[in-house]
């Protein structure tokens, strides 16, 4: 009985100092808590903020959904931080942070492609390299990008084929966006009989293109003869398109060497 009664003695002197120190502790308990709930109204209010501010910016609801989820996230942690300095626990929050720390290190090894491709993502959506609708050529794909996402991008071929490409292989390496050029110039080589007279063949191509559709600046078509061997001339003929038009540069080349075909055939 004497040994239970001890320990009786001792768990009221247990309970009893943990009950004076939750009561010692109450009001910093409270003050924490009151400052978590203002946090947590802050960060939700700003995080409507910043949605919208990233809207205007990107044009993309998914990017400000995300960053703004980010900012929000951000905000709590720090509200958690500062309650729990409040209630006297450094020792939680430097383990809090370490753990995050190593959480974080683990998780960029793990996901290193993904997580390139995610920061890749935002750099094309914020730089605009090309937006949807472009006609681009990288990693040898043409086509039209038909959707940009976080992790790749869609594109069209000219062949009907959708090609998702990670934007990570986009983002380094070279991009030829043929919408941001207003005009791109068609080049069409010709190799004729050494007879062949420039002053007589030249007159005949250019009336052969006439019908071709110019550039906006009204740029003619130019005939340059290039070599000359004693069995054949050789000249390139280079016509200025507007290069907005999908499919426009390979419809005016067909064109071109339909067209120029027809008028030189019969006199040669």
């Amino acid at each position: 009985m004497v040994i239970m009664e001890k320990w009786i003695d001792l768990i009221k002197q247990k309970l009893t100092s943990w009950l004076v120190g939750f009561i010692k502790l109450l009001p910093n308990l409270v003050v924490a808590t009151l400052v978590f709930i203002l946090f947590f109204f802050v960060a939700k209010f700003l995080r409507r903020i910043v949605y919208r501010l990233l809207l205007k910016i990107s044009g993309k609801p998914s990017i400000s959904g995300l960053f703004s989820s980010i900012f929000y996230i951000i905000l709590l942690f720090i509200g958690l931080f500062v309650s729990l300095q409040l209630l006297h626990l450094e020792k939680t929050v430097s383990s809090l942070l370490a753990g995050a720390g190593i959480i974080g290190l683990a998780l960029g090894f793990a996901f290193q492609d993904l997580t390139a491709n995610f920061i890749s993502g935002v750099f094309i959506i914020f730089r605009k390299p090309f937006d949807v609708g472009n006609i681009i050529d990288t990693n040898g794909f043409i086509g039209v990008v038909e959707e940009i996402q976080l992790r790749s991008t869609t594109i069209r071929t000219f062949q009907g084929l959708h090609i998702m490409l990670p934007n990570k292989d986009i983002f380094q390496k070279p991009i030829t966006n043929y919408s941001l050029s207003g005009d791109r110039r068609v080049d069409i080589s010709l190799t004729l009989p050494g007879k062949t007279k420039p002053a007589e063949v030249e007159p005949t191509i250019r009336k052969a293109l006439a019908g071709i559709a110019k550039t906006s600046d009204g740029r003619e078509p130019e005939i340059l003869f290039t070599d000359y061997n004693g069995d054949t001339l050789k000249l390139e003929v280079h016509c200025w398109i507007d290069n907005a038009v999908e499919k426009g540069y390979f419809d005016t080349r067909d064109k071109i060497i339909r067209q120029v075909h027809a008028a030189l055939t019969p006199a040669t």
